[in-house]
């Protein structure tokens, strides 16, 4: 007996052993595909993690309190490196996002294992791994994957704890509920679904009981209402002004149906449909109806919001391994229901499963571009990582120069960065970090998605500078008037029409003196304001052709 009990030992250690080679190897791999992809609005949220790091408090760039993030917990986690000095989160936050998506593998299998056997149930952490838009999300150093992992692990401790007598019930999913609602503001939905499911199951059940509901969500619950309180009190809106600046989003229904349908596509989920409904065999079983509920509630909410711009579904993937786990789910029920078939039926049903999970899996996977969709989402990201990587970091450089003292108030379209590479106090012209324009302004001249404008603002924000927009860094005889610079400003005309630009400001430019390469900028003028020819320490000219 001993013996047996051993070799099981081994056998199972050299099973595991395997599957996390392979795992890791999935991984590099992966990330290889993806490479070093960064995005500007990560960036906003290394402002205020800097800032918390550095005694600030929450605060946006130089001393803005807004709540221009909607992912609290993170932010507080990534401060973590910036208060023992390191210069950037970003390698703190990829080791954390790597590290988080194997236990997110672990996790979806043993999620999967509940209702199918340990090698059907491979498949879902296999569909998992095989993401590339969740390493592209860990690249980016957003909240995604963590939030995604605790989504996950919720979900598996409130099945599992239903397991148990309820004399004897460990009750700490509510626990994880808790962390995906603190990293993200979209998790107080997941939130309140398990307490409502909770509720009614509980009632249908005939086992209601007010104690018990309490002992499991008084401490979780209360602790999410004084992180409540306290931002509403400390920010002074109910929502972070990322929701305002957003909630035109869904002025166009067919935004969020498109947002749906495109996932879809992209994703392959299309031949998941017959093993999808083949999760429902078992009907005793509390997991099917739970996850298709929330997942058809997500559907709801996220084709209701619009969706997101991001170029790796990034309201999509957090329910990725719950869908992956619910059609594994699938796979096992459609194998055991062709248990008494001849073996050339048999045949036929296993070729249905791989082909599906095939299918979907080289979907999913960077390395096959296998619709229109995903070859537009990999060069839009291609394309991302270099705007933000390459030229918004070369952009800041120059932006530095042009700013004469720390606190000045800088109007930019690209909040993130520069709010980490400069000194000059931000002003965001879409208003994710601007509560203002996130509660005044509209969608003239611009995608919803992306945030508001409000050139009526400007008047109560005495700006001090104004870059052109993309490409930022042009020639030296680009423009040939200050008008020719005001056109070229994002909402350039209409905020002119409101600050006067012609008459209040200037027109400069920054020239990196070995290469000629220069970025136009607006300056106010101010009394004792020289507007003379001045030689910066790192090798930048700046001068103003127009307008003094």
């Amino acid at each position: 007996m001993n013996q047996s009990i051993k070799r099981m030992t081994v056998r199972s250690l050299g099973v595991f052993l395997i599957a996390l080679a392979v795992a890791i190897a999935i991984g590099i791999w992966q990330l290889n595909l993806v490479g070093d992809f960064r995005v500007d609005d990560a960036y906003i949220s290394l402002s205020f993690s800097k800032n918390l790091a550095h005694g600030n408090g929450l605060v946006f760039s130089v001393a803005e309190r807004v709540e221009g993030y909607s992912n609290f917990l993170w932010v507080v986690i990534l401060s973590i490196p910036y208060a023992f000095g390191a210069e950037d989160a970003y390698p703190f936050a990829r080791v954390l996002g790597v590290s988080t998506i194997f236990l997110l593998a672990w996790v979806t299998y043993r999620f999967a294992r509940r209702h199918a056997g340990s090698f059907v149930a491979l498949a879902a952490p296999l569909i998992v791994l095989s993401s590339s838009d969740l390493f592209r999300a860990e690249q980016s150093a957003l909240e995604t994957v963590p939030y995604t992992m605790a989504l996950t692990t919720g979900f598996f401790l409130y099945l599992r704890e239903h397991l148990e007598p309820l004399t004897r019930r460990r009750r700490y999913s509510l626990w994880a509920f808790l962390a995906a609602a603190l990293i993200r503001i979209d998790g107080m939905v997941p939130l309140s679904f398990i307490l409502a499911f909770e509720v009614l199951f509980s009632l249908f059940a005939r086992r209601f009981s007010v104690y018990a509901f309490l002992r499991w969500a008084a401490i979780p619950l209360g602790i999410y209402l004084i992180y409540f309180l306290w931002r509403w009190h400390y920010y002074g809106l109910l929502l972070p002004s990322t929701y305002y600046a957003k909630s035109l989003a869904n002025s166009d229904p067919q935004r969020g149906i498109g947002y749906a349908f495109g996932v879809v596509r992209d994703w392959g989920l299309v031949y998941w449909a017959p093993f999808v409904s083949l999760s429902f065999w078992r009907w005793r079983r509390l997991g099917g109806p739970l996850v298709l509920g929330f997942l058809c509630g997500i559907i709801a909410y996220v084709i209701h919001v619009g969706g997101d711009w991001m170029p790796f579904q990034r309201f999509w993937l957090p329910y990725l391994p719950l869908a992956a786990v619910f059609v594994t789910w699938g796979f096992a029920n459609a194998w055991a229901l062709t248990a008494s078939l001849p073996k050339y039926a048999r045949a036929h049903v296993l070729a249905g499963i791989l082909g599906a999970l095939a299918f979907s899996v080289t979907h999913l996977c960077a390395a096959s571009i296998d619709s229109p969709e995903e070859d537009g989402k990999v060069r839009f990201a291609a394309q991302v990582l270099q705007h933000t990587k390459v030229e918004l970091k070369d952009d800041a450089r120059f932006l530095r120069a042009i700013i004469r003292r720390p606190g000045e108030r800088l109007a930019t379209d690209y909040p993130g960065l520069f709010s980490v590479d400069t000194d000059a106090q931000i002003i965001d012209m879409w208003g994710l970090c601007n509560a203002m324009i996130a509660r005044r302004g509209d969608s003239a001249g611009i995608s919803p998605i992306y945030g508001k404008s409000c050139p009526l603002c400007y008047a109560s924000f005495d700006t001090d500078y104004f870059h052109t927009f993309v490409p930022l860094i042009r020639t030296r005889n680009t423009f040939v008037s200050l008008n020719d610079v005001i056109q070229n400003v994002f909402h350039g005309p209409a905020i002119d029409s409101v600050i006067g630009l012609h008459t209040n400001f200037v027109a400069g430019r920054v020239t990196e003196t070995s290469t000629s390469r220069t970025l136009w900028f607006l300056e106010r003028r101010r009394p004792g304001r020289d507007f003379s020819l001045r030689l910066e320490p790192n090798g930048m000219r700046v001068d103003y052709p127009f307008g003094h």
